[in-house]
């Protein structure tokens, strides 16, 4: 039961942001869809998370669909596009990590 606990921390924790943010800079970077799909996969804990709470009820259950969709772009070619749509993830979990320092 310990396990579970430590993965649950690890994955929603800020490990698993930095993680995500990593992951898809990579695969952008080198031009693989994979780590962009597993970045999106690193960002789905967080996103569940925050979408239980009244302010980001409705915008963090789909925030992993933007990594899929830059997913999609570097498939394309079009890579201005992939890091367009890793900012709003980018800019929440910033904000986010803004306020915590903060208070």
């Amino acid at each position: 039961m310990a396990l579970i606990n430590v993965l649950a921390v690890l994955l929603i924790g800020w490990f698993g942001i930095i993680t995500a943010i990593v992951l898809v800079s990579i695969g952008i970077y080198t031009k693989k869809t994979w780590l962009i799909i597993l970045g999106a996969v690193f960002a789905i804990p967080i996103s569940w998370y925050l979408g239980g709470t009244p302010k980001f009820r409705y915008i963090m259950y789909g925030l992993p669909i933007f990594f899929i969709g830059s997913a999609l772009a570097v498939k394309f070619h079009k890579d201005r596009l992939a890091w367009l749509l890793t900012l709003p993830y980018v800019g929440i979990m910033g904000w986010l990590g803004f306020t915590v320092l903060t208070q």
